[in-house]
């Protein structure tokens, strides 16, 4: 669903599709919960090619962070446009220098963005994929990190960063990786969404896990599960949850309603499906496949495991859990 369906990320949506990025700019300005800040530019860097408002945007405002921050994030998206989302093997040799430069280009944006605002997570939080993309090593994506730490201590998109960041695939271990998710879910508060980082870690050690019965015995184990409902209970099941109802709240549910089918437990996935409503996201359903299909051959397969039947229609699924009806999103699948 574009924006996450966030109704005020689609209006600034069209705005700046017109080139008219002022409203925007004071939104932001504005906004300084850093993880509310992180979640509009990230959303709204989403955009293919390069447009022409970014640099109208940064000439405009020399003084300010946040044009370059945006223009860095974009910069960061724009390059993986140029390699493409597939393992290396899969990148065209052309494409390399062309996502190499954008990357540098993006950097150089995130760090002006940050020496212009000392307050802000977010361009720390944003080099840190950059980081990754520009293979500078373990020693600096935790530096990265530190700075968005001490701004913004268990920053939220910091953390998640990490994750990716310290994992064996991207130079760190996996063991390293699940000691910071534990360490962070340690400190962070009841009803934090930094607890997820916990369910994300396992995933990377199911992926990792070799194929076959190794993996699909992995959230099967005892201890794997009760990590992952512990983190659960300390965040979306938390009544102090600080997500709950907002957008922020979809990346959240979905990560633990795919966690909840591979540990069998359908009925705390089904719990989660009702909240999730139409915000299907693909991440990280795109590991078995299509998202949407494999979300709804999920709802499926749990209503047939608890119930011995058929899950009822999308729309009236989507009734059950206080979604109205019609202008809710598509059933996926479909």
């Amino acid at each position: 669903m574009p924006a996450r369906g966030d109704q005020r990320a689609l209006a600034f949506q069209a705005q700046l599709a017109r080139g008219q990025w002022r409203e925007f700019h004071d939104f932001l300005e504005a906004t300084t919960e850093w993880d509310l800040r992180s979640f509009y530019v990230t959303e709204l860097s989403r955009v293919s090619g390069r447009p022409q408002w970014l640099d109208e945007w940064v000439a405009a405002r020399p003084g300010s962070a946040l044009p370059l921050l945006m223009r860095g994030s974009h910069g960061k998206n724009w390059a993986w446009e140029a390699r493409g989302a597939g393992r290396a093997s899969t990148v065209k040799e052309d494409a390399w220098p062309l996502f190499h430069a954008r990357l540098v280009e993006a950097d150089r944006d995130l760090a002006k963005a940050a020496a212009l605002d000392e307050r802000d997570p977010t361009p720390w939080a944003q080099s840190m994929i950059v980081a990754r993309g520009l293979s500078l090593g373990q020693p600096e994506q935790r530096r990265r990190f530190d700075e968005a730490h001490r701004r913004d201590p268990l920053n939220g998109p910091a953390c998640v960063n990490m994750i990716q960041g310290a994992a064996g695939k991207w130079g760190g271990s996996n063991e390293a990786m699940l000691g910071f998710a534990r360490r962070a879910s340690g400190e962070a508060p009841d009803g934090s969404a930094v607890h997820k980082v916990v369910a994300l870690a396992h995933i990377e050690m199911w992926l990792d896990s070799p194929q076959g019965d190794a993996q699909r015995a992995y959230f099967k184990s005892q201890a794997v599960k009760e990590e992952v409902q512990a983190a659960a209970r300390r965040s979306i099941m938390s009544p102090a949850y600080e997500r709950s109802g907002s957008a922020l709240s979809w990346p959240d549910r979905n990560v633990f309603a795919f966690c909840f089918r591979l540990m069998h437990e359908y009925a705390a996935q089904l719990k989660q499906m009702r909240l999730i409503g139409p915000h299907v996201e693909e991440f990280p359903w795109q590991y078995q496949g299509k998202p949407e299909q494999k979300y709804e051959e999920h709802r499926q397969h749990a209503f047939m495991q608890l119930h011995g039947g058929p899950a009822p229609a999308w729309e009236t699924f989507l009734a059950a859990g206080g979604w109205e009806r019609g202008g809710t999103g598509d059933a996926p699948g479909r």
